[in-house]
């Protein structure tokens, strides 16, 4: 079993109000928003749950010792980006975004902060100015002692993620497996080389190939899938291994994949 195990919200985007194309609308949704997200963590006796800040409104209104006291011991972070993140260097603005959530993560206590660059419509497109932003971002962490771990979001191959991490101090990797796959990884070799810096692990299965290239790979139960969960898990036994899921199948049922993430997790 990886030392430590959890959730990001995105794994329940359906019941926090996003339903992306070609997704079945949910019956219900979490009344609580993202509160709800943090209870269903500790009950499922997780370690950590990372909050997807897109899912927080602002961060001038963000009461973190609201969900501290939800969390009730269970570990909680922030994912932050959306889905552009800092548009790849291309939009400066996005910074500003970034930053002003440093100090509600800095309340909550979990001291890494995942993030991304961009995302599937910025392949390819990284501008100069990344790294420079990236290393701006990372200073401010620091003094909120934060870490950022920077997600292969659809956008970044291994090769740009390593290159990335060797410019910006203090930079870490949020690996995420069927993104890896998504931008022509070999998933395993990827987490192999990117181990030394990988502080979170994204955690998906996904079906080998997808009918939507914007929507991406379609999300099934650890182990029925292409991505060779164990070979990533051995590669990075340190890392956080953090349960999201991306598309849903029409069938498909949050809470009984991510319990099933966990057992699956629980049984190594």
């Amino acid at each position: 079993m990886p030392a430590r195990v959890g959730v990001d919200s995105y794994a329940y985007h359906r019941l926090l109000g996003e339903v992306r194309r070609g997704e079945v609308p949910p019956l219900h949704v979490f009344p609580r928003g993202s509160l709800d997200v943090v209870a269903e963590a500790r009950r499922l006796g997780l370690d950590f749950v990372f909050l997807q800040t897109s899912f927080l409104g602002d961060p001038t209104g963000f009461s973190a010792a609201a969900f501290v006291g939800e969390a009730d011991g269970v570990a909680v972070g922030l994912s932050w980006g959306g889905l552009e993140g800092l548009a790849s260097g291309e939009r400066t603005g996005a910074l500003r975004g970034l930053l002003a959530w440093l100090e509600p993560a800095a309340q909550l206590g979990l001291p890494v902060m995942r993030i991304v660059a961009g995302g599937p419509a910025h392949r390819g497109r990284h501008a100069g100015r990344l790294a420079g932003l990236l290393r701006e971002a990372c200073a401010a962490a620091r003094d909120h002692g934060l870490l950022l771990a920077l997600e292969n979001h659809g956008d970044l191959t291994a090769d740009e993620l390593e290159r990335l991490v060797e410019q910006v101090d203090d930079l870490r990797i949020c690996f995420d497996t069927a993104n890896a796959l998504r931008v022509g990884d070999d998933v395993a070799a990827a987490a192999r080389r990117l181990a030394p810096a990988v502080e979170i692990l994204h955690l998906k299965d996904c079906r080998p190939s997808w009918d939507d290239p914007a929507a991406g790979p379609v999300s099934v139960p650890l182990g029925e899938g292409v991505i060779p969960v164990d070979e990533v898990l051995d590669a990075c036994p340190d890392a956080l291994a953090c349960i999201e899921l991306g598309q849903l199948s029409a069938d498909a049922d949050e809470h009984a994949l991510v319990g099933a993430y966990v057992e699956y997790l629980r049984a190594r």
